[in-house]
């Protein structure tokens, strides 16, 4: 009987602690600097929160229904790491308060009204940046100033492929290069795109920080090196996995302030309230090896 009571208060203590949702697009260092973050401030999984994990890897098209299972649950709050995910999640729920963690261009999308006053149930950080994709693509010119044509990897459904590819497109224009955007969508499509590449002749690639690229990062840093194309990502993983160059956002600040979002929803603040962070620092890599 004692035994069997304790269970029962057990079981009411774990309903009682906040639950906070983490919807990842892919597999990567994202859910473990969030929840170091969240631990540095006291929130600890099966202590004080509990942590309901939902992960697409890589598979965009599953995180509209990852994102009802965490709403039907429910969470408190929801944590979406990378646009597609916060997009799935905006479209599940109005209500329970979303902290996005480097999400593409929120305003442009209709996450938010502004970055100031985001005015909805979503807040959080954004990696967007105009000048992005052109620094990456001036620094590639600089790298190889021999390139004439330049091939762009990227995954369209993403939510944040129109911009990267407008910025491709604004930045071959400026430097004077023919460009050619490749599209693919799913893993198995990965060897036509190469074949494509390799089919226009392409000098360079630029390949965008896409939640299915970055899953199969290794094969597309294996084409670069076998085709020996001078080839930027927007992903410093890629570089630490092989690739040549790599510019980018570092974000490992932004795990940490989603943690501080979360903690100041669950203390009553509204997301509605909270400005959006931007990127403030960026990182610069080069692999030697494959340079």
């Amino acid at each position: 009987g004692a035994a069997a009571g304790t269970r029962q208060v057990d079981a009411q203590e774990r309903r009682a602690l906040p639950r906070v949702g983490l919807l990842l697009a892919n597999e990567g260092p994202a859910r473990n600097g969030i929840l170091q973050s969240l631990t540095a401030r006291g929130y600890v999984d099966g202590k004080t929160i509990r942590i309901e994990h939902r992960q697409a890897q890589g598979r965009l098209e599953r995180l509209p229904e990852l994102a009802r299972e965490l709403v039907a649950l429910p969470v408190d709050v929801m944590v979406s790491v990378a646009a597609s995910a916060t997009v799935a999640a905006r479209q599940a729920t109005g209500s329970i308060p979303i902290v996005m963690v480097h999400a593409g261009d929120p305003v442009g999308q209709g996450l938010i009204d502004s970055l100031a006053r985001p005015g909805g149930n979503v807040t959080g950080t954004t990696s967007y940046s105009e000048q992005l994709v052109t620094k990456a693509v001036d620094l590639l010119r600089e790298l190889a100033p021999n390139i004439q044509s330049l091939a762009v990897l990227v995954v369209p459904s993403n939510s944040g492929t129109r911009l990267a590819v407008e910025q491709a497109q604004l930045a071959a224009a400026r430097f004077g290069f023919k460009l050619k955007v490749v599209g693919v969508e799913r893993a198995e499509e990965l060897e036509a795109a190469f074949s494509e590449i390799t089919r226009v002749g392409s000098d360079a690639l630029l390949v965008s920080g896409e939640p299915m690229l970055f899953t199969n990062r290794s094969r597309v840093v294996g084409f670069a090196a076998r085709a020996g194309l001078p080839t930027i990502y927007t992903i410093g993983e890629f570089v630490r996995d092989g690739g040549l160059i790599a510019y980018g956002p570092i974000f490992g600040a932004h795990h940490q302030l989603a943690a501080d979002y979360v903690e100041r929803i669950l203390n009553g603040a509204m997301p509605s309230e909270l400005p959006v962070a931007q990127s403030t620092h960026f990182e610069l890599l080069i692999n030697l090896k494959p340079a």
